[in-house]
């Protein structure tokens, strides 16, 4: 299933991207080929000021200055005089006839008001606006019109360019549209397949951890029944011995009350369904309640618990009296499990950067680098041939899902000459 989501996720992200970008590259290239259309016409009107000024003042024109004009320019120069054309064959032909074209751009002077064979009402100069004529083969052209009173008569001035638009969306800008895009969408892909990886990898991790937590469950549910299956039959077998076989399943039972109990709290606690009932906190006082608590327990061991405080008293907290004892009681009982008779736990507490630090130090085996970051993880046992069954490889998970929810943290570092000592750190 994750494995569709992530085919499908990918393809969603670089369709979709790749679709702006090439909304992105198609509008950079237009507003491009805009920008070559408007040089193009500015130069177009650059040039028709130029010749236009020429046709005012001379009285002449000759027809190698006009035929060189046409051939470095693609023009089509047309002039009159008081409406009679100048005899000019024109250097440039274009694809649609040369007085076809002078002929639309007459008319679309027209019907600005602007008459070639009729003087200026106002006895000075009439320069047109510049029109874009179409050809009869669809091409397009620059035009625009000047007329100014010489003498009693009127001259005028006709001047047409082509406005080649292909050009400038040429095979090349074609073909690199295509490379960049094809580009694009490739590393778009790659992105995407990194970046749906990273975020589905969580969720992966999440589903794994939820398939080794069912199956380690399953089978530790499985052995106190199993056991309890067992006795069974053995107390209807040898009814003598029935009490030894009824103690075994009710220890058995109470294995298993205690391990649901603690997958319950786990659940509660991964729902955010349980709540933290935050007071004011003695310290001092809580953690000389753990010790005396947790003494004879040790001592039942063969070792000792001992408890360094500082000389001043430790700063009051807000917390969960009751969870925070839940997470020490974690913390000794788990140094003890892994601590030879004669050693001696201690609990350490002080205070740095305006938290409260609480240790819980051993002399055991200590804990391998490479196992460090699996220890709280759920139903994870550092020595897997140990057989204590008392312990199911929760209570670790547990402290350190009750100290963030106290916004603490629960780390683990090395005890100096071996060991493990794990840190509480608690804000004040």
């Amino acid at each position: 299933m994750l494995n569709s989501l992530k085919k499908k996720l990918i393809i969603l992200y670089t369709v979709s991207t790749g679709f702006i970008l090439t909304a992105s590259l198609l509008f950079v290239m237009l507003n491009n080929n805009q920008q070559l259309i408007k040089d193009k016409t500015f130069n177009f009107r650059s040039n028709f000021s130029t010749v236009s000024k020429n046709v005012q003042m001379d009285s002449s024109f000759s027809h190698l200055w006009l035929s060189q004009l046409e051939v470095n320019n693609h023009f089509i120069i047309h002039i009159e005089d008081n409406g009679i054309p100048l005899i000019y064959n024109g250097a440039f032909n274009p694809l649609t006839d040369r007085n076809i074209l002078v002929l639309k751009l007459k008319e679309a002077a027209g019907e600005d008001n602007i008459d070639t064979a009729s003087r200026p009402v106002s006895l000075s100069e009439v320069e047109s606006r510049t029109y874009e004529i179409k050809g009869n083969f669809g091409e397009c052209y620059l035009g625009a019109v000047f007329v100014v009173p010489v003498g009693k008569g009127v001259r005028s001035l006709a001047l047409l360019q082509p406005l080649d638009i292909s050009a400038f969306l040429n095979p090349g800008q074609i073909l690199f549209l295509i490379i960049t895009e094809g580009l694009g969408i490739s590393a778009l892909f790659l992105v995407s397949y990194w970046i749906v990886g990273k975020s589905l990898k969580p969720v992966e991790e999440s589903r794994r951890q939820q398939t080794d937590f069912i199956a380690a469950a399953s089978h530790e549910l499985k052995s106190p029944l199993a056991v309890i299956r067992a006795s069974l039959s053995a107390a209807r077998i040898d009814e003598e011995n029935s009490l030894h076989y009824l103690g075994n399943i009710d220890k058995e039972c109470s294995r298993m009350a205690g391990l649901i109990e603690d997958m319950l709290l786990l659940a509660a606690t991964d729902a955010r369904h349980w709540q933290i009932r935050k007071e004011a906190l003695d310290m001092d006082t809580l953690l000389i309640e753990t010790y005396d608590l947790f003494y004879p327990f040790l001592k039942e061991k063969s070792m000792e618990l001992k408890l360094l405080l500082e000389d001043e008293m430790l700063p009051g907290i807000q917390g969960d009296k009751e969870r925070i004892k839940q997470i020490l009681a974690v913390l000794i009982d788990n140094a003890a499990a892994y601590s030879r008779e004669g050693d001696t736990v201690i609990i350490r507490a002080y205070t740095k950067k305006k938290r409260l630090l609480i240790e819980i130090e051993d002399h055991g085996s200590g804990i391998p680098e490479d196992k460090k970051k699996g220890v709280f993880l759920r139903f994870y046992r550092g020595d897997s041939s140990r057989q204590d069954k008392s312990h199911y490889g929760l209570g670790l998970s547990i402290a350190k899902e009750l100290a963030e929810m106290q916004n603490g943290t629960l780390t683990l570092n090395d005890t100096p000459g071996g060991g493990a000592t794990f840190l509480l750190s608690l804000p004040f």
